[in-house]
């Protein structure tokens, strides 16, 4: 349990979300207005109408055989990338896509390379399995390729191979960075060259708010990238689906390792998901959910603009739900966030917990996904006072 010590802030953050005395701008939750509950209530009506016994019952351990072929469909037309629905499987979201993969493939003692920063819950996830988390440096193109290069020689140099490389290459949790297209191309073709998996997570990479999506690593090397990707960002969290895109063998694999968790995922909801993915829900709401909060976006960063004092600076996001912000050198945001949500009644995410040494009391992590627009200027008015205050 000491290893998941430091990931006690997630369940903070999820308490905040119903403390209506804070404005929370932690948690990267979607916003309840995107669900289109008349088109669920329909889908669900057909669902418990026309198979509602089987949709009670267990399911197959790799998931429904209707969504699994509906997923490779989508990611023919979203991805480009040609599969068969052996070549996936249905997890109980996102987080156990990675988990799974984690624990189909890594040993004690088996090296993961990162990017400082990183996902949360995918450092909890490899510190579980007593992984060596070896972080990598990025810049506002995402991960500094010439490190990893770097990293990797020098590894192998010691007899180590790591066995993967985790990215978030399209607006990254938390930093709201894009990978270029450039850096994509030489990462995939280093981890090729030196034998690494790369696990990829694609929870925001629809929710494109600027420019043109760019391909997903997966498609660019399908052999040798492990895609996890969610319904909690593209659908709704509450079903608690995602799903990891792999060969066939590792498909296998995951389903063992699945045996062991929930032996298989919500078999109702997998039926609700695929009724209202083929009727063209899904890409609908997508389509809804970009403007929502492309407006909310824009609308923080002119908050920000307007009131973060001096010596705070930030990146624009493309897409997603996060902004980052660097506080001025010394900072502890740690220390920050906890005064602000005393005295100022606000909330975000400090910004250690996304690294995987501890480092990062000079930056904060700012959603703007979940809470209401007209919140979102009184919000960072109190972050604004809450930093000025020292």
């Amino acid at each position: 349990m000491a290893l998941f010590a430091p990931s006690r802030s997630v369940t903070e953050i999820l308490k905040l979300a119903e403390r209506p005395d804070v404005i929370s701008l932690a948690g990267g939750l979607p916003d309840p207005t995107v669900f289109d509950m008349e088109r669920v209530r329909e889908s669900m009506d057909r669902v418990l109408k026309d198979e509602g016994r089987a949709a009670l019952n267990y399911g197959p351990n790799p998931g429904f055989s209707k969504l699994r072929e509906w997923i490779a469909e989508r990611m023919a037309t979203k991805e480009n990338v040609s599969l068969s629905p052996e070549n996936i499987l249905v997890a109980s979201g996102g987080v156990e896509g990675l988990n799974l993969t984690a624990m189909s493939i890594l040993d004690k003692g088996d090296t993961v390379l990162v990017e400082a920063p990183t996902y949360m819950m995918a450092l909890h996830i490899f510190r579980g399995y007593e992984a060596r988390i070896v972080a990598l440096p990025m810049d506002e193109e995402g991960l500094e390729t010439d490190g990893l290069e770097a990293s990797l020689f020098e590894l192998k140099k010691k007899g180590v191979t790591p066995k993967l490389l985790y990215l978030n290459p399209s607006f990254q949790n938390p930093s709201g960075r894009t990978m270029s297209l450039t850096r994509r191309r030489q990462s995939v073709e280093l981890c090729r060259r030196y034998n690494v998996t790369i696990l990829e997570d694609h929870a925001y990479a629809e929710l494109v708010y600027d420019g043109e999506r760019l391909p997903s690593l997966k498609s660019l090397d399908p052999e040798n990238v492990v895609f996890v990707h969610t319904f909690s960002k593209i659908f709704g969290p509450g079903v608690r689906l995602g799903w990891v895109a792999a060969d066939a063998e590792l498909i296998e694999r995951l389903g063992l390792c699945k045996l062991g968790t929930d032996q298989c995922s919500n078999t109702l909801a997998q039926r609700l998901v695929y009724d209202y993915g083929r009727h063209g829900f899904i890409d609908d709401q997508v389509a809804a959910s970009i403007e929502l909060y492309r407006n909310k976006r824009d609308a923080m960063e002119a908050a920000m603009s307007t009131h973060l004092p001096e010596g705070t600076s930030w990146g624009h996001a493309g897409g997603g739900f996060f902004l980052w912000v660097h506080l001025k050198d010394g900072a502890d945001s740690d220390t920050l966030l906890r005064r602000t949500i005393e005295d100022y009644k606000m909330a975000f995410v400090a910004g250690s917990t996304f690294f995987a040494n501890g480092d990062g009391g000079n930056f904060l992590r700012l959603s703007f996904s979940f809470v209401a627009q007209d919140q979102i200027d009184e919000g960072i008015q109190r972050l604004s006072r809450a930093i000025a205050a020292g």
